[in-house]
């Protein structure tokens, strides 16, 4: 069995945070606090030994990884782009106002946002309202969004030796869907993952069906 630990790393703060708009694989800058958050990380995890460094194919996950990897003591190797660890994909809602859209998402279940789709649903049935709302049906429904999440874990496990550590600079809502499946000790419907935090996953090889097993053993760690 091989066994990796994972350290999820959030990107910095971008425009489209500071505006509330849903920003999936759609891309805006890192704000000037974003890349002080991508420094201030880097100076927290500098003198942790990484074996192998990972951002989305996202500019603000890899611009955030530039600046964390920087000051590290061990290595400055550039990340890997890994596109199975991008944010959720929002489709026709790229780009608009968080709180508008998942009021128009919910609306049809009988709530009015995300957390409480998933507080009486599930993380993927929020997947599915979004991608039923979505006008020309574009956005990542539950089931192509976890069958990507797994694939870019299991490619994680392929590439990576026992007891490996790994950097992983991606998003979010990506972040906390680990966490409401793998860590159920926390609350990531109360806290959201902050910009520059580390939440790090146990990755484990496994005889199932997902081909891994993983537990999240720290969450929101700024």
């Amino acid at each position: 069995m091989k066994t990796l630990t994972v350290d999820l790393v959030r990107h910095g703060q971008t425009l489209f945070n500071i505006l509330d708009r849903l920003q999936g694989w759609s891309d805006s800058p890192l704000s000037a606090a974003g890349l002080q958050t991508a420094d201030e990380t880097g100076q927290r995890l500098k003198t942790v030994h990484y074996d192998h460094y990972y951002s989305s194919d996202l500019k603000r996950a890899i611009d955030t990884a530039h600046h964390v990897i920087v000051p590290n003591q061990y290595s400055q190797a550039e990340p890997t782009q890994l596109k199975d660890v991008r944010e959720v994909y929002f489709g026709s809602f790229e780009g608009a106002d968080n709180t508008a859209s998942w009021l128009t998402a919910a609306k049809p279940l009988g709530f009015k946002t995300q957390a409480e789709i998933i507080a009486h649903g599930s993380f993927s049935q929020a997947r599915d309202a979004m991608h039923a709302a979505d006008p020309l049906h574009l956005s990542e429904d539950g089931q192509t969004f976890e069958t990507r999440v797994n694939r870019g874990l299991r490619t994680l496990l392929d590439q990576n030796q026992d007891g490996q550590r790994l950097l992983v600079v991606t998003h979010g809502t990506y972040i906390r869907s680990l966490v409401l499946r793998f860590g159920a000790q926390f609350d990531p419907l109360t806290v959201f993952p902050g910009n520059g935090s580390v939440t790090t996953l146990t990755l484990q090889t496994a005889d199932n069906a997902a081909g891994f097993h993983a537990e999240v053993t720290a969450y929101n760690q700024l």
